[in-house]
């Protein structure tokens, strides 16, 4: 197959995978994913989730596909990310894969903000775990996240979770109530993308 840009890839998956009112106007790299367990996409506190892909541990790049809101009443405009895309390979080999829905239900997600975060980062702010330095738990952690997103005004924050493995929580401000995950695999089996997007 001919080699596929990353913008064209991104471009697809988004006409193919995202609902019409969410589909992103624009594409950004949102910097990179530490991980070390499983990844999961959700909000900062889920009743339940389910993880996504087995990831080999490793730095992945994170792409994200935004949309501009306008409040009527203040006439702000913001920006929400409806789109997470992991690639574990180049976009040519992604390109020529199908993406299937990675478990027959949603995940939680909340209309605030959106976690891109490894088991190993969740486990830090549960019971037993260890918050990072300078959180005494979740809700400070969250605080920070959303005071940063606040006053950036920038679609994605990166923050260390876990510092013995170093992996890292990608947060974002997001619409949906909840998220779908759907993974994309070669002819053996092999994960090669992970992709998130906003559902109702």
């Amino acid at each position: 197959m001919e080699s596929m840009e990353i913008d064209t890839l991104l471009r697809r998956l988004a006409d193919e995978h995202v609902q019409e009112w969410d589909r992103p106007e624009e594409f950004q790299r949102a910097g990179d994913l530490t991980v070390a367990g499983s990844v999961v996409f959700s909000c900062p506190e889920p009743p339940e989730w389910y993880e996504c892909g087995d990831v080999p541990p490793g730095e992945y790049p994170v792409y994200i596909g935004t949309v501009r809101r306008t409040d009527q009443e203040s006439g702000d405009t913001s920006t929400f990310v409806t789109m997470v895309f992991v690639p574990l390979a180049d976009p040519g080999a992604i390109g020529g894969a199908g993406f299937e829905d990675a478990a027959e239900d949603w995940q939680p997600l909340g209309a605030a903000t959106g976690f891109l975060w490894d088991s190993t980062a969740m486990d830090s702010f549960r019971p037993g775990g260890t918050p990072p330095k300078g959180f005494a738990d979740l809700d400070a952690f969250v605080a920070h996240v959303e005071s940063e997103l606040g006053t950036s005004g920038a679609a994605w924050v990166s923050v260390v979770a876990d510092e013995e493995t170093g992996a890292n929580v990608l947060a974002f401000p997001v619409l949906d109530e909840s998220a779908l995950c759907f993974e994309a695999h070669d002819e053996d089996g092999k994960l090669l993308a992970l992709l998130y997007t906003g559902s109702l």
